[in-house]
C-alpha cells in the first residue's frame, strides 16, 4: 500500500487533486517521514467525508460543482481561489497567506507563495489535500506571513449565504 492510499477514499482514487500530494510522498523522503509520522499521531489526515459534503453541497457559479475543481486537479496552483471558496463552508475560519518552501517551484508557486485555510485549530490545505493540527504546522515549514478574518467583509458574507443556500444549486 502506497502511503497516498491512507489519505484517499476508494471513490475518489481517481481525482486529479491528488496529484501534487502523491508527487511529493515519492519524490520528498523527509515530507514523506512528517506525514507518515503526522498520520500516527493524529496531527494529519485527508479530507474527511463531511468536508467531502460540504464541497459537494456548495451552490457555485460558473461550473456545476466545487467538488469538480478537486476532480479535475483544478486545485493545484491556484491555492488561494480554492482556499477562498472552500472558506465559504466553514464558520469562523480564517485565510493565511505566507509561503511552503515545500511547494517551491511547482505549478503557479515558483517562490513558494501559498494560502491556507486556518479552521478549529487545524490547517486545511487545499493544494496538499491535508488537515493538520496546528501545532505540526512547523515539522511541514508553513510560515504565516498574514492571517485574514473574511467574515468582517460584508461582500464575502453575501457571497458566503448565496453559495451556502442550497435552495438555488443548480441541479447536476
Amino acid at each position: 500500500m502506497k502511503v497516498i492510499d491512507l489519505f484517499i477514499d476508494e471513490d475518489k482514487k481517481d481525482y486529479k487533486c491528488y496529484s501534487e500530494l502523491t508527487r511529493l510522498l515519492d519524490e520528498n523522503q523527509d515530507f514523506k517521514e512528517v506525514v507518515i509520522s503526522g498520520l500516527i499521531k493524529g496531527k494529519i489526515r485527508g479530507f474527511d467525508e463531511k468536508l467531502w459534503h460540504e464541497i459537494r453541497s456548495q451552490n457555485i457559479r460558473r461550473i456545476h460543482s466545487f467538488e469538480d475543481v478537486f476532480i479535475d486537479g483544478a486545485n493545484i496552483g491556484y491555492c488561494t481561489v480554492a482556499a477562498k471558496q472552500l472558506s465559504y463552508s466553514l464558520d469562523d475560519c480564517y485565510i493565511c497567506g505566507g509561503s511552503l518552501p515545500l511547494l517551491k517551484n511547482t505549478k503557479n508557486c515558483k517562490d513558494g507563495s501559498h494560502t491556507w485555510i486556518l479552521y478549529n485549530n487545524e490547517v486545511i490545505d487545499t493544494t496538499l489535500m491535508l488537515i493538520i493540527s496546528h501545532n505540526y504546522i512547523e515539522k511541514i515549514e508553513y510560515l504565516e506571513e498574514n492571517r485574514y478574518n473574511p467574515n468582517l467583509n460584508p461582500i464575502y458574507l453575501e457571497a458566503k449565504s448565496f453559495t451556502r443556500d442550497t435552495s438555488t444549486k443548480r441541479k447536476r
